[in-house]
């Protein structure tokens, strides 16, 4: 046999593998973690077409970069890194569009209601129904990295695992989260009163 034939079929070959094993972890990811990111993206759109669009682009994103996944963190970190930077990508290019404002702690604080009128429809639903819609819409005004942390946090993950995520500390993490607790606590006992 030839060895320059060989080392062509070799060469042409070894992409073949990564890419298989790209698809391997793709899958992988999608049916370990598929659930939570759709969930996740929720914290970043509201509209429903704009966010299966969104979670579009993350699932490519996903993709795309697992050709890079060496292990050198878990695969749950590594799809929250991915998500992270297509949800703040896509929360960037919307305030571009519409010139919007999102707000932090100290405004939200300082804010007497939250309005639902966008959310009229949840006020037909249950009292948990509303409650959710209530804190949902309060994290959704908050500044994109406090909104992250809500949404991570919600999501089940730990300040460490977060805190690899966010490159933030642990501790930050934790202070924070436990700051948007109480606030939204507050908030919240102030809305049902």
């Amino acid at each position: 046999m030839n060895s320059a034939f060989l080392q062509s079929t070799v060469a042409q070959a070894a992409p073949l593998a990564e890419v298989c094993q790209q698809e391997q972890r793709f899958r992988e990811a999608i049916a370990l973690h598929g659930a939570e990111l759709a969930r996740f993206m929720a914290g970043y759109e509201r509209d429903e077409a704009k966010r299966r669009e969104l979670l579009q682009e993350l699932q490519l994103a996903l993709w795309q970069s697992l050709a890079g996944f060496k292990g050198d963190c878990s695969l749950r970190t590594w799809v929250y890194r991915v998500a992270h930077n297509v949800g703040a990508s896509h929360v960037q290019r919307s305030l571009r569009l519409r010139e919007g404002k999102g707000l932090d702690l100290e405004e939200l604080e300082a804010s007497e209601s939250a309005s639902l009128s966008d959310q009229g429809a949840a006020m037909q639903q249950t009292e948990r129904a509303i409650d959710l819609a209530r804190i949902m819409g309060w994290i959704h005004r908050l500044k994109m990295p406090d909104r992250e942390l809500m949404l991570l946090y919600l999501e089940g993950l730990d300040a460490a695992a977060i805190g690899e995520v966010t490159a933030l500390s642990a501790r930050n993490v934790a202070t924070k989260i436990h700051r948007i607790k109480a606030l939204l606590a507050a908030k919240h006992r102030a809305g049902s009163a």
